[in-house]
């Protein structure tokens, strides 16, 4: 049915035989259980579950020390079912043209805060990309896609959207266009790439204002089964034509990365290192705070580093057993400028087992534990999470 309703599209708009394009619908269905010691977040300051990726503060809770009970009810262990973390997509091909729609179900609009049945279930929609391979050598891509500063894109944790960022990943989804060219072993991405997420819903903001977008850049190399490369994305923020702007000067936001993936056989490892400034401006999740416009005073880009490893061991042809660790924080310099609730280092561990029941259904189970430092006083919280479901392939 879905092939079918594809191919009606295709002929309507662009008046092309049906039979001239392949279709294949793909995608990933995973239930799951997810389990807590004590409050976690996703990417807010909520109570979440939906994409875990720091501890959160118990003694602090909406910007101010908590209530008795209020720290009772973040300290307190808490289970959730879930099967947001699913996505589909759906791939054509035309002659030298390829494009690819994928969606998932991440509440996306009221900040990752629900993760039960009819409210979670919002499709998002994550790549829209086009490819047209020029050669065997190049190809031009626009769209929304993975960001080509992203390096390895995954922490190799069962965690799909939480994915260690804020804790050493960076790099997500970016609109570009751009060129990749390969030379023998060696592919060199260029992209021309919005600077930023629009991050207000007041319109064009900093992120977007100016003439010039931002760039991005990998270069990488493979060589007996391995690789190594190097990634960078590159923008200026325009606050200084914001119309509230009353003092300060445009901020930078950049990223630069070193990665590698090794492999020996059954076993490899995967490990990247990064710095840069304004990543959450870029929309690279990283763990500062935004730089911003408050009271017309612009708020200085915060500096940070981080990285992530995991070793993935193939036990046979139906296990795998994967651990990684992942850390990232705020630069010395830019601490004190910190509040109370902003990040200022959150480290995470995991531990996690694979069994391939069949081709296309496997069966998991991961144990993950945050470690994360907050600012201006510098309190550490800790906090552990279970997770055990299956992924259905198809």
């Amino acid at each position: 049915m879905l092939k079918r309703i594809a191919a009606s599209c295709a002929l309507v708009f662009v008046n092309t035989p049906v039979d001239a394009f392949e279709f294949s619908f793909k995608g990933m269905i995973k239930p799951e259980v997810i389990m807590s010691n004590g409050g976690v977040a996703s990417y807010g300051s909520a109570y979440s579950h939906v994409a875990p990726t720091n501890a959160l503060r118990t003694d602090v809770f909406g910007g101010a020390p908590s209530t008795e009970q209020e720290t009772n009810y973040l300290e307190s262990e808490s289970t959730s079912f879930q099967a947001a973390q699913s996505r589909f997509s759906l791939n054509m091909k035309h002659d030298n043209i390829r494009a690819v729609l994928e969606f998932d179900f991440i509440d996306g609009e009221d900040g990752f805060t629900n993760q039960t049945a009819i409210q979670a279930q919002e499709p998002r929609l994550r790549l829209a990309t086009l490819y047209y391979d020029y050669s065997d050598n190049l190809t031009l891509f626009g769209g929304q896609k993975w960001s080509t500063a992203a390096g390895i894109k995954s922490s190799g944790s069962y965690n799909w959207i939480g994915n260690a960022f804020r804790a050493g990943n960076t790099g997500f989804l970016a609109m570009e266009v751009g060129a990749t060219y390969k030379i023998d072993d060696v592919t060199i991405t260029g992209a021309l790439t919005g600077k930023g997420r629009n991050a207000t819903a007041n319109g064009i903001n900093a992120n977007e204002l100016g003439s010039m977008p931002g760039l991005a850049i990998d270069v990488n190399y493979k060589f007996s089964g391995h690789t190594v490369g190097f990634a960078g994305h590159f923008a200026t923020l325009n606050y200084e034509d914001e119309p509230g702007f009353a003092g300060g000067e445009n901020q930078d936001a950049n990223l630069m990365k070193v990665y590698t993936t090794l492999n020996f056989g059954d076993v490899s490892f995967n490990a990247e290192y990064y710095s840069g400034e304004a990543l959450n401006n870029q929309n690279a999740l990283g763990i500062a705070p935004a730089a911003r416009l408050s009271g017309g005073q612009i708020r200085e880009s915060f500096s940070e580093s981080g990285f992530f490893t995991f070793v993935n061991w193939k036990m046979g042809p139906k296990q795998n057993i994967r651990v990684g660790y992942a850390s990232a924080s705020v630069d010395s310099d830019d601490r004190g400028r910190l509040s109370l609730t902003e990040l200022n280092k959150n480290t995470t561990a995991y531990i996690n087992y694979g069994y391939a029941v069949t081709s296309s259904l496997t069966a998991f189970a991961e144990y993950t534990h945050f470690d994360t430092e907050y600012g201006v006083d510098f309190e550490s919280f800790n906090a552990s999470v279970g997770r055990a479901g299956v992924v259905f392939k198809f």
